[in-house]
């Protein structure tokens, strides 16, 4: 990146399958713009994830989002690029997640426990290879 760029490291998204867990690098800071991983708060804030030693973010995906009919909702987050200059942009970033999901065939659709007379489905039934390429168009369409 040009040393002046505002992109981030990785742009804001929701992970496309089951749920996410993810080692964060020991060396984020914590700090919003610090870059490291930053969550979207209910209220359109962005959150840093500040990282504790020996534990997991786990990151909820769209697959729960769908069977849980909105209940659960898929993390939106992203991780940000840090100031010119600062320790964080000097360093290599390391972080390891793990993506869970079914396989491609499996039909996602919304758990019966989770509709009734006033709440009915709000998601059609789809396989979750189709919902990934879906996904996967759309994030590689630039």
């Amino acid at each position: 990146f040009p040393t002046d760029s505002k992109a981030m490291r990785y742009g804001e998204h929701t992970d496309y399958t089951g749920y996410t867990i993810l080692a964060q690098d020991d060396s984020d800071i914590g700090e919003v713009g610090g870059g490291g991983l930053e969550v979207l708060a209910k209220g359109g804030e962005w959150l840093a994830v500040v990282p504790e030693k020996d534990t997991f973010v786990v990151n909820i995906g769209d697959l729960y989002e769908i069977w849980t009919n909105g209940r659960w909702r898929s993390t939106v987050h992203r991780v940000a690029r840090p100031a010119p200059g600062s320790g964080a942009a000097l360093n290599a970033r390391l972080s390891i997640p793990f993506f869970t999901g079914p396989k491609g065939d499996a039909l996602i659709e919304v758990l019966p426990t989770c509709v009734d007379a006033t709440t009915p489905a709000r998601y059609a039934p789809v396989t979750a290879g189709e919902h990934l390429r879906r996904k996967l168009g759309i994030s590689n369409a630039n």
